[in-house]
Parts: C-alpha cells; sequence; structure tokens
C-alpha cells in the first residue's frame, strides 16, 4: 500500500507540472517576479501571471520548493490541487471527496505532535481537524454558494465523515510594542492550510506550502510599535539596489547583481527591520534556514532535494549553491534611531539572529536622530575606505512614523524629512538613492513639495498598503 502511494505521488505530485501563486504584498508583484528569477525558479515558458497582491506560475513542485526557502519578498505560497464547478453543497461534497488528500496531507506527521505515544498508531485526517492542525480558509465571490463558513463545514464534514464544529483559526494581528515575533513553534510542526476560493462557481482548492507566513523568518525578533513587514523590506532593498545600479529590469533575464559596492544607512531603524534583511542578503543567509514550513510535513517532501535547494555556504568553505540569493554589493550598514529603546530592540534582534555568529558584525546600531545627519557625514560615509567602499554607492532606506506610532503632526514630518533629504543630495554632490514610505495624501504631497526629485517620472512609485494604510512606496536617485 506504501510503495504503491509512493508512485502515485511520484507520478501525480512530483511528475506533473502545477499552478502555483504567491502572495507577495500589494505593488511589488513585479519585484517578486524579478527575485523568482533570480532565484532560478524555473516557471513554464518563464512565464509569471501577476494580479494585485499575487503572482501565477506553473512548475514543477521543487521549484516551488526553491521560492518558498529562498524567497524574501513572498508572503505564502499556495499550490492549486483541485478545480470544478460548485454550484449546490451536494456537488460541493461529492467533488471535495474526490480529491486524492492521501497525495497532499500525512496524517501521521501532522498528528503525531498532537497525540500521546499510545494515540499515534491509527492517526487520522479526522483527527488533526479536532487537533487545529488542519485549517481551511474558505473565499465566496459571486457564487450561489456564498456563506463561507458553510462552505468550510462540508470540506470538515468530508474529513470527519460527519457534523463537526467549524475550526477557526486566530487572527493574525500584529504584535504590539516590546513583544516578540517570528518566535519558531515549541513542539509543534507548521499547520496544515487550506484555501477554497469559490468565485462564479467555480471552486478552487489549494494547498498552502508555507504553513505560517513567510515574513516570519523563524527566529525571535521583537518589535517596535507597528513594524514594518520583513517581506516589504526585502522589496524596497530589492528595488533600491536595482536602482543605485541604474539597471532596467528585463522582463527575460536575470538581473546582475554584481557590481560596484553599496553602503546602506537605515536611519529610523525602529526594530531594524531593514537593517537585519540587508544584511541577511549580504551574508548569504536564506530566509528558510530558521523555520519550519508545512511542505515539510507533506508526503511528497524528499529531505535530500530539500537539503540540496537550502544548501549555502558553511564553515568558509564555498559549496555550488544551486540558488543565487545573496547581494555581495552591501558592505556597511549604518542603522540609527532616535530612541534609545529601539536601539537596545534591534541589538537583541541581531542577538537572537544567525548574524549574531558572523564577525565582524554588520549591524551596530547608534542612537543619532536622521535630522542631524550633515552632508559631510554622507559623503565620508560613501568614500571610507576601512571597507574598501571607497566611492560607494549610497543607500537610504526610510520607514518613517504614521498611523498610531506618531503623535506628531504627520505631514509636516514628512515636509522636514522631504527637504532633509534634497539638503544631504545636494550637499553631497552626488546621487543618493532613496527608499521610502509615505502614506497616501497630505504626508506623501508634502515629501514631494520639499523634494521634487522624487516626483520626476524616473523615480519608481509603488502603491502598497501596510496595517491597514494605504501608502505611496518611492524609489529613485536624488541629486
Amino acid at each position: 500500500m506504501l510503495e504503491n502511494l509512493e508512485k502515485r505521488i511520484k507520478r501525480q505530485v512530483h511528475g506533473k507540472l502545477h499552478r502555483f501563486t504567491a502572495v507577495v504584498p500589494l505593488g511589488f508583484e513585479a519585484t517578486l517576479v524579478q527575485e523568482l528569477r533570480q532565484i532560478g525558479v524555473a516557471a513554464k515558458d518563464d512565464s509569471f501571471e501577476t494580479a494585485d497582491g499575487k503572482v501565477s506560475f506553473e512548475a514543477k513542485l521543487t521549484e516551488a520548493w526553491k521560492a518558498v526557502a529562498h524567497s524574501r519578498i513572498a508572503n505564502r505560497l499556495l499550490m492549486d490541487i483541485a478545480s470544478f464547478k460548485a454550484e449546490n453543497f451536494r456537488e460541493l461534497e461529492k467533488k471535495a471527496a474526490e480529491i486524492p488528500w492521501e497525495l497532499y496531507l500525512d496524517e501521521r506527521k501532522l498528528a503525531s505532535s498532537l497525540q500521546t505515544k499510545d494515540e499515534r498508531n491509527n492517526p487520522s485526517i479526522s483527527e488533526l481537524v479536532t487537533s487545529n492542525s488542519l485549517h481551511i480558509h474558505v473565499t465566496c465571490k459571486h457564487s450561489r454558494l456564498y456563506h463561507s463558513d458553510a462552505v468550510a463545514e462540508r470540506f470538515y464534514n468530508v474529513f470527519k465523515g460527519g457534523s463537526l464544529p467549524l475550526v477557526r483559526t486566530a487572527s493574525l494581528s500584529t504584535p504590539s510594542a516590546g513583544t516578540p515575533r517570528n518566535a519558531p513553534p515549541q513542539d509543534k510542526p507548521s499547520s496544515q492550510n487550506i484555501l477554497v476560493t469559490l468565485i462564479d462557481d467555480r471552486c478552487t482548492v489549494s494547498l498552502d506550502l508555507a504553513g505560517e507566513e513567510l515574513y516570519k523568518r523563524g527566529h525571535q525578533r521583537f518589535v517596535n510599535d507597528a513594524p514594518l513587514k520583513e517581506t516589504i523590506a526585502a522589496a524596497m532593498l530589492f528595488e533600491a539596489i536595482h536602482c543605485s545600479k541604474g539597471e532596467a529590469r528585463p522582463h527575460t533575464s536575470k538581473p546582475d547583481m554584481s557590481g560596484d559596492l553599496t553602503t546602506l544607512i537605515d536611519p529610523m531603524a525602529g526594530s531594524g527591520t531593514f537593517s537585519l534583511e540587508a544584511a541577511y542578503m549580504t551574508n548569504g543567509i536564506i530566509p528558510g534556514m530558521c523555520r519550519d514550513f508545512a511542505l515539510k510535513h507533506q508526503p511528497a517532501f524528499k529531505e535530500a532535494t530539500w537539503n540540496y535547494l537550502t544548501r549555502v555556504i558553511q564553515s568558509g568553505k564555498a559549496a555550488k549553491d544551486p540558488v543565487q540569493n545573496h547581494d555581495s554589493s552591501i558592505i556597511k550598514i549604518l542603522t540609527s534611531d532616535i530612541s534609545e529603546r529601539a536601539v537596545e530592540i534591534i541589538r537583541h534582534n541581531v542577538e537572537c539572529s544567525p548574524l549574531a555568529k558572523i564577525e565582524p558584525a554588520l549591524i551596530d546600531p547608534q542612537q543619532k536622530d536622521f535630522f542631524s545627519y550633515t552632508p559631510e557625514e554622507i559623503s565620508n560615509i560613501g568614500h571610507d575606505t576601512s571597507n574598501g567602499s571607497r566611492n560607494a554607492r549610497v543607500i537610504i532606506v526610510l520607514n518613517p512614523p504614521y498611523g498610531k506610532r506618531l503623535d506628531a503632526d504627520a505631514p509636516k514630518l514628512y515636509a522636514r524629512i522631504g527637504k532633509k533629504l534634497s539638503d544631504l543630495a545636494q550637499g553631497i554632490g552626488r546621487p543618493l538613492v532613496v527608499a521610502i514610505l509615505a502614506p497616501k495624501g497630505t504626508c506623501t504631497d508634502n515629501l514631494l513639495k520639499n523634494c521634487p526629485a522624487l516626483a520626476t517620472p524616473d523615480t519608481k512609485q509603488i502603491k502598497t498598503s501596510h496595517g491597514g494604510i494605504s501608502l505611496n512606496c518611492f524609489v529613485g536617485k536624488i541629486f
């Protein structure tokens, strides 16, 4: 029986092309496409389809594993496992029962973490439902079956073989200031998520390969108020690095990540998200290094293949890396914040990350007000020869306070930021690359009014959102 299942998995799961959908921060769809190409994800015909917050492609399963392990920008990666017409609940349950769930859900691995030794002899998928290891998320639009809870209950019935109260997933709220997030789960594998989408009476069933959202890097992090998600920070860094190199982003080739050296300045660091992500890029630390994934607990998982895809340089010996996912051009990171508490949080986060074992340290946060930086300081940073960074490009990344993080007059603050950026660029006498987030409306208007260089056609404007607030992301060179 087991041998037959393995053959079916090899033929139907590993042997076929599948349709995958990567969920990405709104506005950064094209950025993710470029990252996936850089990682080396081999999509069919090198074709990637984009929609709001999504990138879809067809590929073999192992290519999706590569994206899960190495993508710094994607939030989730879903694999479509079934698609059918369903206009009533009877038809829905019948089609759902026909899905070969044994190819996608490993009953024993999921149940083992939540059962006693004696209970592990004969685990079943129905036990996974009652233990909250299996979650079904439903979206209904323009369909006769419009009640998402009722649709979810029918799927639970397929697993249980009878009526069952819905298992509700806890909402993913943003951690409050001073609380840890990203900590690895204790004695519990990633939960398995099934996503059911009903649009125009067509039901698509997808399997989540990640488990927890991919912005969670797997090591403990303390955060300041309303922390920026790691995936947005990584996307902004990706865009800023390409902008600093003056690179066009071709649609058919991988971007060239080699080139001149770069100094990154993170002067409103908060919890240090920009600095941490930049340091990971520089050191080739893959995002999936410290965490678990749902795909590891699915029947198709092959440990040897996974180890090959996630192989990195270790013990100073260069191994042939199947994935190019680092940027060696960043040779200096300057991290600062006006708040002493923020500096302490950043130091804690560095100590709890894989960066703690790397010498010399790339991140040494200092207490400093962004508005106290002078053109001379910025110019000297770019010409510092101590790290071989003579004439290095300078990138400033900014996630200024907004929403509940800001008690002061927000439009006035963004006017000051715009003027400061213009003064710094004019003072150093050479291009300065800036990547900044600004709330839509008066804050954006004041920023652009006082820093006109960000309003030129050469500056890339990305409309995105974070924490329920609509934002503009500007990435460009200012003079």
